[in-house]
């Protein structure tokens, strides 16, 4: 090996660290929750649409209800914001969501069209804040690729965690996968409110809607329920360069 190779060597190997450091940061799993808007109407006028920072689109969401079964605040997305579900996705914080209220005596159809979005399996879903008077006042429903109903027995759980900016969950949220029924778990906080959020991964791919359906009886109260979406963000195509620039740089040396 020549006289000079130990210097080159520890530029290399310097040039590697300071390459592969930043790199292995952006390579690590971060989410980013999608931005709604929404025109503020209450009812089913009401629109609103989650757009994808990263490209893949937009969701829109559209509800029905019952004659006089939207309630105060519905659509009113604002009043969720800000969100954060910093346990479960460290450096998100504040989020937003889509917020639809729904009054006692009264059913309601949240529909999120998912056909001018890209999904991929690790698009994330999310609900907060539903009661927890009783079980199964909500059901989830999956229109698929052939436009058939199917429940979401593929989603897999992320996670429950409370909503950390705004009023903490008196129970959990639980999603029967087999029939779409959305469940109160055990309690978590006795002085709290209706649920803590869930979240899931590996939506089928081709789903073209998501649907949730409520039914609420006489309850207490009415019921004001958020939903989220968020997606992986893309690593900057400088971190693939620095990568590959890193390895290199690893690489032995040839002996002359």
């Amino acid at each position: 090996m020549s006289n000079n190779s130990a210097p080159i060597r520890r530029l290399a190997v310097a040039l590697a660290i300071a390459c592969l450091a930043p790199t292995g940061a952006a390579l690590a799993v971060q989410y980013q929750f999608l931005p709604v808007t929404g025109n503020l109407i209450s009812g089913n006028l009401g629109t609103s649409q989650f757009t994808s920072l990263q490209g893949n689109g937009v969701i829109n969401v559209t509800r029905t209800f019952s004659v006089g079964g939207a309630g105060g605040f519905d659509n009113d997305n604002p009043a969720i914001f800000p969100s954060s579900f910093e346990a479960l996705f460290p450096s998100t914080a504040p989020v937003q969501g889509h917020l639809t209220v729904t009054n006692v005596n009264s059913t309601s159809v949240v529909t999120f069209d998912l056909t001018n979005y890209a999904l991929s399996s690790s698009t994330v879903f999310g609900i907060w804040n539903m009661s927890d008077e009783a079980s199964a006042l909500y059901r989830m429903e999956l229109i698929d690729v052939a436009s058939a109903v199917q429940p979401p027995t593929t989603f897999n759980l992320i996670g429950n965690q409370d909503n950390e900016t705004q009023v903490a969950g008196r129970r959990t949220l639980v999603l029967d996968n087999a029939t779409g029924n959305l469940n109160v778990g055990a309690v978590i906080n006795a002085g709290g409110t209706h649920t803590d959020a869930a979240f899931w991964t590996n939506i089928p791919l081709g789903t073209k809607q998501i649907i949730i359906r409520g039914n609420l009886p006489q309850l207490n109260s009415g019921d004001g329920v958020g939903y989220y979406f968020a997606e992986i963000v893309v690593p900057e195509p400088i971190s693939f360069v620095c990568l590959a620039i890193g390895l290199l740089c690893m690489a032995p040396f040839r002996r002359r």
